[in-house]
């Protein structure tokens, strides 16, 4: 698939950026300047830059509570982002939102609001592609998830509906191998959830998440065949996550080998690596995307913590009721 140094330039820089989002996240909870609740999503980048590079304005995508890149790459601001971690009325979620890792969207972006429920978003993802169809728009919807999400019925009954009607969703399942504690092994019988794809009918593939051509290129043929109004692919893409399910959690029921390879299985260094040896990228170039991320991600935590307010109590209606 053809793809310019320019774009595999860019594709770098937003895996950097979202590697030093999620170390900055945990250090200002490590601080004591944010308090709430957070799912690291070190080791995902590659699966969002992936699957959202190259979406449109048409596009939807509905994040899941695990890494920040697919919010970010349909354009909402890291400010506003990063506002909403800090419960800062002008952030995301208004200041109303219990935790910054999920439970908030922005629909200008078409960024499909999530809630507090564990694959509760998948059946919604369902109807925007339902929306889409029936409009005859062009849109695709990218729907993030877990393994853990993969073992409820909304998944099951989202997939088998997006199938019957041919739904314009690109269901990925980002299988990091625990649900919390709960291993994959132990809670489901097959090696791969992709195989679940031949049960409705259409695609299922498995791909190596640190890999981010190969999951944009598996992502691109899946979303080109679900504008062509073929219908939904199922997209598992393997990784390792490289905490605990969250801020909070000590991960006591891993093994340090596990961690080991996890984190051997680095999107940046292996995406870095490539295209070093290819010529396409220089260490110096590499350091600025750094430092240019450092910079961005410093500029909005200055707005969050200096230039935003907190809520005010009358806010608890705001969006509650319609004005007549």
């Amino acid at each position: 698939m053809k793809i310019t140094v320019k774009q595999l330039k860019e594709m770098m820089y937003w895996i950097v950026l979202g590697r030093k989002i999620e170390e900055k996240i945990t250090l200002l909870f490590k601080e004591g300047r944010l308090r709430g609740h957070h799912h690291p999503g070190i080791g995902v980048e590659g699966i969002h830059v992936g699957c959202c590079f190259g979406l449109g304005a048409e596009d939807y995508v509905v994040p899941s509570h695990r890494g920040k890149l697919p919010e970010l790459m349909m354009g909402v601001d890291l400010k506003y982002l990063m506002a909403g971690y800090y419960n800062r009325r002008e952030g995301l979620g208004g200041g109303r939102v219990p935790t910054g890792s999920h439970m908030y969207g922005d629909m200008s972006k078409h960024v499909i609001p999530g809630t507090g429920i564990i694959g509760s978003l998948i059946p919604v993802a369902m109807g925007a592609g339902l929306g889409i169809k029936v409009k005859k728009a062009k849109g695709v919807v990218v729907a993030f998830f877990g393994d853990g999400a993969a073992n409820r019925g909304d998944f099951h009954e989202a997939l088998n509906m997006a199938a019957a009607f041919r739904l314009p969703v690109l269901f990925v399942l980002q299988n990091n191998r625990y649900s919390i504690s709960v291993s994959v092994e132990k809670a489901t019988g097959m090696e791969h959830l992709s195989v679940r794809a031949a049960g409705y009918g259409i695609p299922g593939k498995t791909v190596e998440g640190c890999e981010v051509l190969e999951v944009y290129e598996e992502a691109t043929r899946a979303i080109k065949r679900a504008r062509e109004g073929k219908g939904p692919t199922l997209l598992e893409c393997m990784w390792h996550r490289w905490t605990g399910h969250s801020i909070s959690d000590a991960d006591i029921y891993r093994t340090d080998k596990e961690r080991r390879e996890g984190e051997a299985k680095c999107p940046v260094l292996a995406f870095k690596a490539k295209l070093i040896s290819e010529g396409a990228l220089t260490e110096d170039e590499f350091s600025e995307m750094e430092k240019r991320a450092d910079d961005v991600i410093e500029a909005a935590v200055v707005y969050s913590e200096k230039e935003c307010t907190d809520p005010d109590p009358s806010d608890i209606l705001r969006g509650v009721y319609a004005r007549g």
